[in-house]
């Protein structure tokens, strides 16, 4: 039985690439696993068909590890319950990969608002010819009222924040900014960096080469009469949300198919045809063996 994920997956392959067989299909159905498809041709040809997630699992853990321990910090503090500061229009949270203690859960949050507070009270920096500006002027006034904001560290005064927080980025309310009530003001930074396509080919090599070891010696098509015996290798919703992207400048679906095609030249013959599927691109199926 195809699970949802596998059912959306070959459903769009097979309206991307109707004659992935050199044929349309008379019909087709859930396979014994394996393979997970049992296709018939209008030929009458018996075709099998393997499906594969096109997924980093190691990013898929890390991703998912990271988005849990940040909505249990957003569940305590809950921002879109409290009144955003006159002053400040967001705040990002940067911390040290903690999990905040049950006992510390509520005198977190105090001194969160406390220092958010502290800060939104402060005033404006005048930088007049005649000011001198002391060791501890930039603590004194709104250092992070820029177009940019700035970074916040000194918790000296919040115990609390600094056993848990690395820094906070505060980001200042303009003039015509009328936020919108009820939703997060304090936030986490959206996931980035530098990152490598490289990743994402060899997460498709890898998941084909694992199935050809799986199958090499399982001789599938005598199992079941097949002619054909062909392998789908899906991008997932799992590498949507946590692996890096498939595109760099000058690179993409079709360049890192290419790539992935000549890292299987000279793989076994365990599958007539190998196909890489993209939802979300066009072409959306690509032969890479």
């Amino acid at each position: 039985m195809l699970r949802s994920d596998e059912q959306t997956a070959w459903t769009g392959f097979l309206a991307a690439a109707p004659l992935f067989a050199d044929e349309a299909m008379a019909k087709w159905s859930d396979g014994p696993d394996p393979p997970d498809v049992m296709c018939v041709g209008v030929s009458s040809k018996a075709i099998g068909v393997e499906l594969t997630k096109w997924v980093e699992h190691n990013q898929v853990t890390a991703g998912a590890g990271r988005e849990r321990l940040e909505k249990s910090y957003l569940k305590i503090i809950a921002s879109e319950k409290e009144p955003r500061p006159r002053h400040i229009r967001q705040v990002l949270l940067y911390d040290k990969s903690l999990r905040i203690e049950q006992a510390d859960r509520v005198e977190f949050r105090n001194q969160l608002y406390g220092f958010i507070t502290a800060e939104n009270a402060k005033p404006v920096p005048e930088l007049h010819p005649h000011l001198q500006i002391t060791a501890d002027y930039w603590q004194t006034v709104r250092s992070w009222y820029t177009p940019q904001g700035a970074p916040l560290d000194d918790f000296s005064s919040y115990p609390l924040l600094d056993k848990y927080l690395e820094k906070v980025w505060i980001n200042p309310r303009s003039n015509d900014d009328s936020p919108r009530v009820d939703v997060e003001w304090i936030e986490f930074e959206s996931p980035g960096g530098a990152y490598t396509t490289q990743w994402m080919t060899d997460a498709a090599v890898k998941n084909i080469e694992k199935k050809i070891a799986k199958y090499q010696n399982a001789d599938i098509r005598s199992k079941h009469a097949l002619l054909e015996f062909d392998l789908l290798c899906f991008y997932c919703d799992e590498a949507m949300l946590h692996n890096t992207p498939i595109h760099s400048v000058g690179y993409g679906f079709p360049q890192l198919a290419e790539q992935v095609r000549q890292n299987l030249r000279t793989a076994p013959k365990v599958f007539d045809r190998i196909f890489l599927f993209h939802p979300y691109e066009a072409p959306k199926a690509i032969r890479v063996y």
